[in-house]
């Protein structure tokens, strides 16, 4: 029996699947984040999210009878990673074995996962965002992915530093909002200075301050004028990649999806859509079909050869939903 893999390796966490031949998943596992190699413990946290992840989907399986995943060799496997999957591919090839191995980008796993393979486009925004899409015949693009500091626009790294700015700078002309009493709650902080100041001490984590975004929605929700500013230029920002990149690919009669935290939050997708079908009245705003994981799977039986749709089993199935 051959197996396949496919594996999403993220900012918070990582998820691995293992199916067999005919597209049906046979086991899952979840381990923590494996991004950004270069950083401090990053080549030590990659090896623990992917040995957990794999080992826990084999072991679910009823196939993990051996100490090391190695042991196991895989029809295909492919690894769908967030940040320079460049430096990945060597730790990778010394954890697993594999006919066809292959360590990409995490924005084409999404897109294949949306939209079950299919063509289309899919805007990312999640700490950061991307937008990439297919044509039926292979021609690819991605927009963004440019990280924190030169893009991301529409992120929720974006959506929480526009709302620190704001708040900095309303307390400078002496007319404190209330994004002020909720980022000095939140961080747990003194003033809001004292959150800038250990951003650039690197004592608060961009991520961490990424998580202040759900607290801008929530604002947002009860009217605030400037959380609603705030995720109107997020939006904006996610529907100008959205048409960028169905553009590019002249795909303007297509499909176009979502994925990433930011889109739970109602005013953002709303005014994604607004924009999208405004400038794209031909095309067509579809919700993921399935997870990134599911996507990272595809490819990797597409990777030898083979177009399936997986079976999920109903514990993935309904893991998916939960997600």
């Amino acid at each position: 029996m051959k197996y396949f893999l496919g594996i999403d390796g993220g900012q918070s966490h990582t998820t691995a699947l293992v199916a067999d031949a005919t597209g049906r998943v046979l086991g899952q596992g979840r381990a923590g984040a494996s991004n950004h190699t270069r950083a401090p413990g990053g080549r030590e946290r990659l090896i623990r999210a992917v040995t957990k992840s794999v080992g826990e989907a084999l072991a679910s399986a009823g196939l993990f009878k051996s100490k090391s995943i190695g042991d196991v060799r895989f029809a295909s496997a492919h690894l769908a990673m967030t940040g320079e999957p460049e430096d990945k591919v060597e730790i990778v090839s010394e954890l697993l074995q594999a006919e066809h191995l292959i360590v990409g980008h995490d924005a084409p796993g999404a897109l294949a996962g949306a939209l079950a393979g299919g063509e289309g486009v899919i805007v990312l925004a999640g700490t950061g965002t991307v937008a990439c899409g297919q044509t039926a015949s292979g021609k690819f693009a991605q927009v963004g992915g440019h990280g924190y500091m030169f893009g991301d626009e529409g992120g929720a790294f974006s959506i929480a530093k526009d709302a620190l700015s704001v708040a900095l700078m309303m307390e400078d002309c002496e007319r404190p909002q209330a994004l002020s009493k909720e980022l000095i709650g939140h961080f747990k902080r003194p003033n809001l200075k004292a959150i800038a100041e250990d951003f650039y001490a690197g004592e608060l984590s961009r991520d961490r301050l990424a998580s202040f975004a759900v607290r801008v929605d929530k604002l947002a929700k009860r009217k605030d004028p400037a959380a609603v500013e705030i995720l109107d230029v997020a939006g904006e920002a996610l529907a100008a990649m959205a048409v960028s990149c169905v553009t590019r690919l002249e795909l303007f009669n297509g499909k176009i999806s979502f994925g990433g935290g930011v889109f739970k939050s109602r005013l953002v997708r709303d005014i994604f859509e607004e924009i999208v079908m405004t400038e794209l009245p031909d095309a067509e705003i579809v919700a993921p079909r399935f997870g990134p994981e599911v996507g990272a799977l595809l490819l990797a039986y597409r990777q030898a050869g083979k177009k399936i749709t997986p079976r999920l089993l109903a514990n993935v199935a309904d893991s998916q939903k939960e997600q």
